[in-house]
């Protein structure tokens, strides 16, 4: 009989061990703590018995863990597209640098600068009109070629 006793307090003090519920909380230093009593700000884990040592966390931390994901992807696609955009920047930049020196040296080298007309025909520019043109191109190269 005494057996009997001995035998069935195991089982409902396993049973209990079985499904006791265990909480976890962080205190004030960022440590981690696991109870099986609920604490003010503490979570309850479900624990999935079929698979030992395999503990699993309510819907909430992975929703979290997801949405930190995301944010991550969303701020280096963020950060693409600024580079793509700089990138862009700089290769114009370069470009009109490289077309404003070519033209600086036209200019320096022609005699004279002309322009057509409507029908075509040339119509050479003033020498005021040209000093203002280098002017421009010089302006042009200090800011496209940094």
């Amino acid at each position: 009989m005494f057996q009997n006793i001995a035998i069935i307090f195991a089982l409902l003090l396993n049973s209990a061990t079985v499904y006791a519920e265990i909480y976890k909380w962080v205190d004030e230093q960022g440590k981690v703590h696991y109870g099986d009593k609920p604490i003010s700000d503490s979570t309850e884990m479900d624990i999935n018995i079929s698979k030992k040592g395999h503990i699993k966390i309510n819907n909430n931390r992975e929703q979290k863990r997801q949405k930190l994901l995301e944010s991550y992807a969303d701020d280096q696609e963020r950060e693409d597209k600024e580079k793509e955009k700089l990138k862009k920047k700089k290769e114009k930049h370069e470009r009109n640098c490289i077309l404003s020196i070519d033209k600086l040296k036209q200019y320096e080298r022609a005699s004279s600068i002309y322009n057509l007309d409507k029908e075509g025909k040339r119509v050479t520019i003033s020498s005021e009109e040209r000093l203002r043109k280098t002017d421009n191109l010089r302006k042009k190269i200090k800011k496209y070629c940094k």
